[in-house]
């Protein structure tokens, strides 16, 4: 019986240091922030790596500002040849 207590004990002790182990570490990194890509249900699977590709490589905001105002623009005229109509933004496609 002595040995049960010893073993609870034991096992209790090591959940509270993992437990002071991990608030050490501290918080876990934030998820990676994914856009949602204006067309996309316009385009091929291809086609979305390449524009995620895109945006990767620019290399200032005002770059990828420009990539993702051109892809707007191509994928506007592709809904509309379509016969559809984009959002204006990606927050109101998800509304």
């Amino acid at each position: 019986m002595k040995a049960v207590f010893q073993i609870a004990i034991s096992i209790a002790a090591a959940a509270a240091m993992a437990a002071a182990a991990i608030d050490a570490i501290g918080e876990p990194p934030a998820p990676v922030k994914r856009e949602i890509i204006p067309g996309s249900e316009l385009m091929t699977s291809q086609e979305r790596e390449r524009y995620r590709q895109r945006i990767r490589a620019a290399q200032a905001p005002e770059e990828e500002r420009k990539v993702r105002d051109d892809h707007v623009k191509q994928m506007r005229e592709r809904a509309r040849l379509r016969g559809l109509r984009l959002p204006e933004s990606p927050a109101a496609a998800q509304k």
